[in-house]
């Protein structure tokens, strides 16, 4: 998810600082309705 919405190709080889940051845009993005997350049916 976070690859695609912000176009990493190699999320895992982030730094955890770029990491952190990157998730904190999912996260607003989540907060805006923008993108959902995957739920279990």
């Amino acid at each position: 998810m976070i690859s695609h919405f912000l176009h990493i190709p190699f999320p895992e080889k982030l730094t955890d600082d770029i990491w952190i940051n990157k998730w904190a845009q999912v996260k607003w993005l989540i907060k805006k309705g923008l993108v959902a997350p995957k739920t279990a049916e």
